[in-house]
């Protein structure tokens, strides 16, 4: 009796560019509205004052945070992007760790194409 082999349950990037740009404008969208009713319901803030916190709020809740998940995505996906066959293909789209041409993402496990679609850059 053989065992079958242990599927991947999750992937391995669970941060895409994508993911990470649809959190940093749903970050900004709940930053803006809280602004907003703030400056609305709690007239004794002086305006000058609830713009400094307002860019503050924006750069720690959804600059800052984009910034280091997207770092941590090029760190996780760098062998990918050096090391693998798609890398060399001109079907491969590093942004996304993808290949454009089957609309599937590469991991250093499962190339699509399984090299059959590979063209040179």
């Amino acid at each position: 009796m053989t065992v079958p082999p242990v599927q991947e349950t999750e992937p391995r990037f669970p941060n895409t560019l994508g993911s990470i740009l649809t959190w940093a404008l749903f970050r900004a969208v709940a930053v803006i509205l809280v602004a907003w009713i703030v400056n609305e319901y709690f007239t004794m803030v002086d305006y000058s004052v609830w713009w400094a916190v307002t860019v503050m709020a924006l750069y720690g809740f959804v600059i800052h945070p984009a910034q280091v998940q997207y770092r941590l995505f090029k760190e996780n996906t760098r062998e990918i992007v050096e090391d693998t066959l798609c890398a060399s293909c001109r079907h491969f789209d590093p942004s996304s760790i993808m290949c454009t041409a089957l609309d599937e993402h590469v991991s250093e496990n499962h190339i699509p194409c399984e090299g059959n679609m590979w063209e040179p850059v």
